[in-house]
Formats: structure tokens, C-alpha cells, sequence
């Protein structure tokens, strides 16, 4: 860093320098043009007298020589004498770029009267006087050039001693910082005289035991977090054992209820309660087994529960059967896997008791798909009488299907739709939001 600054500061110095030089060069350029030109102004006011009465006289030779001897002077090039006849006196060589000067020559006639006689013109060399100018700029601007180079040699040398190596010395060992990190505090190789240096190596001393100690803070708390996560994980285990158990004792009462009466309606409603509570059950009983307490595997869960059906409602029926096609690895949030359960259980349930009557045999098939899109699509079909023509499910359904329906399409904002015979086919379509799924 400081040497990118050094080098930048070198590179606005020279930049200034040569602005310097340039306004240098046209500052000494028009010094030395007004000089000449006053120069020329004398030396044809201390000519003009001669040349006036060689004009005067008709003395062509001698006002050829005295405008001639104009010509020593170093910067004029080229003299040029009229007189008023027309006739024209030349010495020298003109140049292109030259400045010109003319000057008017009169006789005096006494009494303030004066007569016009001629014109006298010069010709200075200004290319010469912009190289002359040029190499006085030229040899000022070396001389900068070489100051600033031994300056900021010097510079740079002082700067790599007093503070770059200093600053490496920091950047390593920052580099080599880790929380936690053991060794001695940072110190440098220099006289401390309570510098800038000195209070960096101060604050990167400071901030190393800040850091030593937010790390060893850091390290509590985090340990702190996770027995404090273990204890809630082992607890919210413990309530879904408790939760399943408890369900399951309620339907053991429920199976004893049914057992002890005879009014088949009642025996039914109490079939479908069981139905209903063992799927929840299920779902506790998932979470306590799994690492994830929030999320359970949707396909695993339904195979418990298709073969819980199977058990349930199909023990005593020869010839008829349950299966699943389901696709693992599609987790499913707590929120939405009761009432998936739910619905799977009450439509399986209703194709077992209804689909396959004087003894039909017949297939249940529950389906559990991931669609290109992301969503799911539960269903569940059999191969059975199927409905009645013109049965409406929203209208014409009783209490179980009114109660898919609400589950479906109610807290899960999916769409329950009834497809063609034979036999009778349910397809639940649910978004991936309301079931939580990870995109795929």
C-alpha cells in the first residue's frame, strides 16, 4: 500500500512537473519574443537616422549597407527596405514562421513637419527563439526531474524502513490469526516512540484477546445451544411416544366399545374413529423415530398406514387387497402429513367397505407421486362397483368425503377430483408449499 502510494504521489508529482515545464516553456518563449522585439525597436531607432538620409539623398548603396548591418543582431533573419517610389532593398533570407516587425521612416522638416520617405521591415526568427526557450525549459525540467527521482528514492527508501517492512510484519502475522491462537503479543522490530505503528500494534494486540475471548464465549454458548436442543429433542421424543400411546389407548377403548355392541351403525362409526386416530397415531409415532422431530417421510409413512388398513378392515375379507406405489424421499411437514393420513385412511377405508360387496374380490391401490412441477399427487383406487351414475361427490358425499374434502381442499389448499371407471379413482393434487417439500 505504501508503495502504490509513493507511486502515485510520483506520478501527480510528475504530472505537475510537467505542467511546469510546460508553462515554463511559453512563460520564457514570450520573455524572450518581447525582448527581441524591443531589442529590434532599438536598434531601428538608432538606424533609422542613417537610413533616412540615404533615402533622403537617393544613397541606395548606403541605405542597403546600414539595413544590412541590421542583420548582426543575432535573431533577425531578414531586413526589408521600401521607398516611397516603390523601389525595394532586401538583405537576408526570410523564414517561414518568422515575426515581422515594420517600422515607418519620415524627415523631419522642422517646425513639427515631417515627410514620409520609406518603410523599414524585419523579420525575427521566432523558430529559433522557441528552440532556445524550449532547451532552457528542457534543461530546468531535467534538473526537477533528477531532484524528484533522488527524493523519492530517498523516500521510498526511508518508507520501506520505517514502515513497510513494519506493515508486512503485521499482515503476516494477521494472516496467522486464528480464534484461540496461542503465542507472545505482537511486537515490532523498533524503538517504540508512541506512533501510528505503535498504536496499530496496540489495537491488533487488543483485539486478538477480544477475539480469544469472544471465541471462548463463543464456544460456551454454542455448547450451551445444544444441550439445551438435546434436552428439547429428547422432550418433544417423549411427547410424541406419550401422544401415540395415548392414541392408541383410545383406540383400544374404542375397539372394546365396538366389540361389546350390537348396533352395527355404531360399530361402524367406531371402525372409522379407530381408522382415524391409529392414522395420527401413526404420524407421532414416525416423528419419535426419526432424527428430523418436525418432518416425516411421507412414503414410509403411508406404507404403515396402508399396511394398519390392510390389518384393520381386510383380515377377515379373502380376496381383496391393499398395495402402495409410492416414490421415497418425499419429506413432509407435521402440519401436512396428519391430514394426507387422514384422507388416504377415510377413502381407503370407504373402497373397503363399500367397493367390494357378496364377497368381490378386488385391489385397493394408494399412490404416491412427485409431479414435474414440484407438487404431490396422493390417490387412491380400486377396482370395485364404482359409484352411481350421476353422483356428485361435493353434493351427493356423506360425512366421510365431505370430510377429504375439507382436509384436501381446506387445510391444504390442495384440489380432490374423481377420474372415469371402472371401479372408483380419487386424486388429491397438493402444492409443495402447504406440504413444505424441498424443491426436488
Amino acid at each position: 500500500m505504501g508503495r502504490r502510494a509513493l507511486g502515485i504521489a510520483l506520478l501527480a508529482s510528475s504530472a505537475l512537473l510537467l505542467a511546469s515545464t510546460a508553462a515554463l516553456y511559453l512563460v520564457e518563449y514570450r520573455r524572450r519574443l518581447a525582448s527581441v522585439e524591443a531589442d529590434a525597436r532599438s536598434l531601428f531607432e538608432a538606424q533609422a537616422p542613417g537610413i533616412v538620409e540615404a533615402l533622403w539623398d537617393y544613397d541606395a548603396e548606403l541605405a542597403r549597407i546600414l539595413a544590412d548591418s541590421m542583420r548582426n543582431y543575432p535573431f533577425i533573419e531578414y531586413v526589408a527596405l521600401r521607398d516611397e517610389e516603390g523601389g525595394l532593398i532586401e538583405s537576408g533570407k526570410r523564414r517561414p514562421g518568422a515575426a515581422r516587425l515594420s517600422y515607418p521612416l519620415r524627415k523631419d522638416r522642422g517646425g513639427g513637419a515631417s515627410v514620409a520617405v520609406g518603410e523599414l521591415a524585419l523579420e525575427i526568427d521566432r523558430p529559433r527563439i522557441l528552440a532556445e526557450a524550449g532547451r532552457q525549459a528542457l534543461v530546468s525540467a531535467a534538473l526537477q526531474a533528477l531532484l524528484l527521482a533522488a527524493s523519492s528514492a530517498i523516500v521510498l527508501a526511508l518508507f520501506d524502513r520505517m514502515v513497510t517492512r513494519h506493515l508486512s510484519a503485521i499482515a503476516a502475522r494477521m494472516d496467522r490469526l486464528e480464534p484461540g491462537g496461542r503465542g507472545p503479543p505482537l511486537s515490532l522490530d523498533k524503538r517504540e516512540v508512541g506512533d501510528e505503528l505503535d498504536v496499530l500494534v496496540a489495537s491488533f494486540n487488543a483485539m486478538r484477546e477480544n477475539l480469544d475471548s469472544a471465541a471462548a464465549s463463543e464456544r460456551r454458548a454454542m455448547e450451551e445451544l445444544a444441550r439445551s436442543l438435546r434436552e428439547k429433542e429428547t422432550l418433544l421424543q417423549e411427547v410424541y411416544h406419550r401422544t401415540k400411546n395415548n392414541m392408541q389407548m383410545i383406540a383400544s377403548f374404542l375397539s372394546l366399545e365396538a366389540a361389546a355392541s350390537e348396533d352395527e351403525g355404531l360399530r361402524a362409526t367406531l371402525a372409522g374413529m379407530i381408522g382415524r386416530i391409529t392414522s395420527m397415531a401413526l404420524v407421532h409415532k414416525k416423528l419419535y423415530e426419526s432424527r428430523d422431530l418436525s418432518r416425516i417421510d411421507l412414503g414410509d409413512y403411508l406404507r404403515d398406514l396402508v399396511a394398519e388398513i390392510g390389518r384393520a378392515c381386510l383380515a377377515e375379507r379373502a380376496g381383496i387387497g391393499i398395495e402402495l406405489e409410492a416414490e421415497g424421499g418425499t419429506i413432509c411437514a407435521l402440519d401436512a402429513a396428519i391430514p394426507c393420513g387422514l384422507a388416504v385412511n377415510e377413502l381407503a377405508v370407504n373402497a373397503a367397505r363399500h367397493a367390494f360387496p357378496g364377497g368381490r374380490p378386488g385391489r385397493i391401490r394408494v399412490g404416491l407421486a412427485r409431479k414435474a412441477g414440484g407438487d404431490v399427487e396422493l390417490s387412491v383406487a380400486d377396482d370395485g362397483i364404482g359409484l352411481p351414475p350421476g353422483f356428485d361427490f361435493r353434493r351427493d358425499g356423506g360425512l366421510g368425503l365431505q370430510t377429504v374434502l375439507s382436509l384436501v381442499e381446506g387445510q391444504l389448499r390442495g384440489r380432490l377430483s374423481l377420474g372415469p371407471g371402472p371401479g372408483t379413482s380419487w386424486t388429491a393434487e397438493i402444492g409443495e408449499a402447504a406440504l413444505g417439500l424441498p424443491r426436488p
